[in-house]
């Protein structure tokens, strides 16, 4: 697994290994999959052995997790094992390498922990025990997440050897080089070593406990002790005493789960490791690494390590790292001048050359980690030497995408054409992106994909093989759009291309444009709103001759078409809006033109005001904006928002004069602001509330069109560090609501649901609900920002967890498989503050079930079978969990066939009964008595049962 390892005490010898005496140091478990259709894995223990003591494989047990197990024998170790070979590499300092690989195919998805155990540790570890130490067991456990939906996966592989060297006082840090060949995220955590499964040393103390240690490097505080869960970096600063020992760490895989939207545990490997502290009398040495970098797949990236010693020693420089292993064009480093790749000390300062020739296999989102370390060579011989290591991140970028070019096809189309890409091979997918106006960056180095905050916004993603795309997603005249095309690599190794170049078109303005909405009045009932538009410039006036007329439309919101109201009909191009609630509302505008003859012609996009938030924070406000508007408010040639406040005066008592604080770069930092008085240097009060608003500025990139347009937000206050809680919601209710007892004995208020009056039309199978939920509140201090929506299927109290959240006072809970469940929902205030949950209501299930009569099992395949109506739908069963089906003699006294669907391991809530009896004997025709008792998934339990009693006629 290593590509570089080297001890200056090290005389590698590979052999088969025989009975020999070993006392285990470290060791750990990795895994890779060796099938691609089944559940084959290979499994490679790794075991660092003290040469002096009891045998090794005596009493060793390989666990699988399982149900197999192998040992706990030498013999039946190697028996079992890849070409019944156990291989040993002998390093010297009464310590070799022992490798074992075992092959095992699981015969079903689930998650394993694959564990090795065996008796004895080596003897005198400090921190298990000192001389006990080699009667405990070692123990190392491999966990393997084996599920449908994460294909291959391969445990991470630890590239740095588990036996590390550390001097007394100065501080250690050992890495272990990890690199997941899948290109999962790996995180790191300590843990205590174990010696059996769930069995965690006792005698084990932490390497900060104040008997192990009490110093710390330079001085000053306790002993330090810990991993980093990013890099892995583990930390001890510093050793005290000269000796052996043990700590344990696992490295997880995290893997994103498309299916659930999230970072998921698919695994861990543990490493036992053992630290050898000596009583150092030099000084470190010093590594010189590159600066983490980015490179373009198919480039040749070379770069310099350097090492030094303050005390001329000889120095050693070693890489380590999943690099120096890929299959395809894995890395080189080598020592200069002579480019001699084998480690070896030399005089300081040595120079080491890492070479790489990158390929498009090796694209992934995560860098690789390149692990460098130095260790010097002291002149007394029984010295020990001092390391250190430096780490290397390197990101493998797909080339960007070649050709873009693209032609108008129609007012409201853009037709686009790509080159075929270079790593199609490897199925990625294309993503077309699209904004106003043109957005200048270069698409290299660390600069990856799309970057934030740039306008970008992604329209669609294309299978890699096809090469055009047309765009016809709300294409506007007047407007120039711009576009690039990003290569986006499958999970889990990921991965994003660079970004092509770009490519721009501007429609012809034969509509009006809007570019003003404006709002320069603030109010409940008297806020005002400035409304202007251009005029169609490229319109053919021969077709569609002037003088034009207008008719200024207005909606409720962003991009609503709610309360539509005919504003003004005018002949000019502009126009303020009055009597409105710019206070708590944005509206949305658009321009309808007629010709002179006043023939409609056709209307403007709709544009929005521009809505500011605020949330109070410590000592601080922060505020973001948005709207929807057919210009973008991200321009590199205007990329300033200016932020207007009140109160800026000593004593933050002028509350009517607002002053330009500062302004936003919306290009680099998006529509959002934290004031924390840093533009005057004076904090903000926790006892007062400031209130803002905001310009905004955009432009359509269209030289026709003046830039930049400018407007207002509507003014917002807050108050910083607000910590009083919003008043409760109340849920509405139609006045036609039930009640019923809930799980916790307390009432629950059962409403009608509209979904119920749909299953009529609906298929028996149909599952595919949505509860709407709606509500006011009392917004006293006019600070509620949202609402919390919480949800619970029984109505239990404990049971409600935060479904979603809703800036309006409605819910569309969608995607429901029941219409059963109850909701409460919360007020959140701007500062965050929720309120207490409002009563419960609920919607209940709507359940049916229906029998017949008579039914004919002749063979025809025509009611053969007696079943629950499934047509027409409005007779479909619905919500059922079980039914139990009794068949009697017409005299209703013998049970003749029974059938419990809870049974049964497939369930058939139809019944389907074929007419013969509990013995498989064909019935006669005739009139026979049946009970069915059907049980329902409702929460009204007065309804969750009912009983089906009646006569049923077989006809043969």
């Amino acid at each position: 697994m290593f590509k570089r390892f080297f001890l200056c005490f090290a005389f590698l010898t590979a052999f088969l290994l025989e009975a020999q005496a070993t006392h285990i140091r470290a060791g750990e478990i990795t895994a890779v999959r060796i099938s691609q259709s089944g559940l084959r894995y290979r499994f490679t223990l790794t075991i660092y052995r003290d040469t002096e003591g009891v045998e090794f494989g005596q009493g060793g047990v390989f666990n699988f997790g399982q149900g197999r197990t192998i040992g706990p024998t030498l013999d039946a170790l190697r028996a079992e094992a890849v070409d019944n070979v156990i291989s040993e590499v002998n390093i010297g300092n009464n310590t070799s390498i022992i490798t074992i690989q075992f092959d095992h195919t699981f015969d079903a998805p689930g998650v394993y922990v694959v564990s090795f155990t065996e008796q004895n540790r080596n003897t005198n570890i400090i921190n298990l025990g000192g001389a006990s130490s080699e009667n405990l067991a070692f123990h190392v456990e491999t966990a393997i997440r084996i599920q449908a939906g994460d294909g291959l996966n391969n445990t991470p592989i630890l590239t740095i050897p588990p036996i590390d060297r550390a001097c007394i006082g100065s501080r250690f840090i050992h890495n272990a080089g990890a690199f997941d060949a899948d290109g999962d995220s790996l995180a790191y955590k300590l843990v205590t070593p174990l010696q059996d499964r769930g069995v965690a040393i006792e005698t084990y103390l932490p390497l900060d406990d104040a008997s192990i240690s009490t110093l710390r490097e330079g001085g000053g505080g306790g002993t330090i002790f810990e991993i980093d869960p990013i890099t892995g970096d583990l930390t001890w600063d510093a050793p005290q005493f000269e000796g052996e020992y043990n700590v344990a760490f696992i490295v997880e895989e995290w893997r994103f789960s498309v299916l659930n939207d999230r970072y998921e545990l698919i695994g861990f490997v543990t490493r036992d490791m053992q630290i050898v502290v000596e009583d150092c009398n030099n000084e470190r040495p010093e590594l010189e690494v590159p600066l983490d970098t980015c490179i373009e797949a198919g480039t040749l990236l070379e770069a310099i390590v350097r090492g030094t010693d303050p005390d001329n020693n000889q120095v050693l420089i070693e890489a380590f790292g999943g690099v120096f292993d890929l299959n395809i064009a894995p890395a080189e480093f080598v020592g200069l001048p002579d480019e001699d790749a084998a480690p070896r000390f030399r005089d300081q300062p040595a120079e080491s050359l890492f070479k790489w020739e990158t390929d498009i296999s090796h694209v992934r989102s995560r860098p690789y980690e390149v692990q460098f370390k130095i260790s010097d060579n002291p002149s007394d011989p029984d010295a020990p030497a001092f390391t250190d290591f430096e780490r290397w991140n390197i990101t493998v970028v797909a080339p960007a995408p070649t050709g873009l070019t693209g032609s108008i096809t129609s007012s409201t189309s853009i037709q686009l054409n790509w080159d075929d890409y270079i790593g199609a091979n490897f199925n990625p997918v294309m993503q077309v992106y699209r904004r106003v106006d043109s957005f200048d960056f270069d698409p290299e180095n660390c600069n990856i994909g799309i970057p934030a905050n740039s306008g970008y916004e992604l329209i669609d993603e294309l299978p890699i093989n096809q090469t055009s795309f047309l765009d016809e997603n709300g294409i506007r005249p007047g407007v120039n759009y711009c576009y690039r095309i990003v290569a986006e690599f499958p999970l889990p190794s990921g991965g994003t291309s660079y970004a092509s170049q770009e490519f721009c078109v501007t429609i012809p303005l034969d509509v009006p444009a809007m570019t003003n909405v404006s709002v320069e009045e603030t109010s409940e009932t008297n806020g005002e709103v400035f409304v202007r538009w251009i005029s169609p410039l490229d319109i053919d006036a021969t077709l569609f001759p002037p003088p034009y007329r207008y008719e200024l439309i207005r909606y409720d919101g962003f991009n609503s078409t709610d309360n539509r109201t005919l504003v003004t009909s005018t002949s000019d191009t502009v126009f303020t809006d009055t009597g409105l609630n710019t206070s708590a509302q944005a509206y949305n505008y658009r321009v309808r033109f007629y010709d002179v003859d006043d023939n409609l012609i056709d209307s403007s996009s709709t544009a929005s005001s521009v809505r500011l938030d605020a949330f109070g924070e410590v000592r601080s406000i922060n505020l973001t904006w948005d709207a929807d508007v057919p210009w973008s408010n991200q321009i590199q040639s205007d990329p300033w928002h200016l932020i207007y406040r009140n109160r800026t005066d000593a004593t933050a008592s002028d509350v009517d004069n607002f002053v330009l604080i500062d302004s936003a770069r919306v290009t680099v930092d998006g529509l959002r602001y934290l004031d924390d008085g840093s533009f005057n240097n004076v904090a903000l009060l926790d006892d007062r509330e400031y209130c803002y608003f905001v310009t905004t500025r955009g432009g359509y990139g269209n030289p026709l069109i003046p830039s930049p347009l400018e407007n207002n937000s509507q003014i917002i206050c807050i108050q910083p560090n607000d910590d009083v809680p919003p008043e409760e919601p109340e849920i509405d209710t139609p006045g036609d609501d039930v009640i019923i007892t809930g799980p916790d004995g307390l009432p629950l208020i059962l409403l009608q649901s509209e979904n119920c009056e749909r299953l009529t039309v609906e298929p028996c199978a149909f599952a595919n609900f949505t509860n709407t939920v709606s509500w006011t509140v009392n917004d006293v201090d006019n600070d509620i920002a949202s609402f919390n929506v919480y949800f619970s299927e029984t109505g239990a109290e404990a049971d409600f967890t935060l479904v979603g959240s809703s800036r309006t006072n409605t819910f569309d809970h969608t995607g429901l498989s029941s219409i059963k469940g109850c909701y409460r929902i919360a007020s959140v205030d701007r500062s965050g503050n929720e309120s207490s949950l409002s009563d419960a209501i609920c919607f209940d299930n709507c359940p049916n079930y229906e029998l017949p009569n008579t039914f004919t099992p002749n063979g025809d395949n025509i009611n053969d079978t007696f079943r629950a109506f499934d047509q027409p739908n409005g007779r479909c069963p619905r919500f059922v969990e079980s039914v139990v089906f009794q068949v009697f003699d017409r005299w209703g006294g013998q049970e003749i066939y029974s059938y419990n669907s809870t049974e049964d391991v497939e369930p058939n809530i139809f019944i389907d009964w074929d007419g013969t009896d509990k013995n498989g004997n064909v019935l006669p025709s005739g009139t026979y008595y049946y009970l069915a008792t059907v049980t329902y998934d409702v929460l009204d339990q007065s309804i969750a049962t009912e009983e089906f009693k009646n006569w049923v006629r077989i006809i043969r």
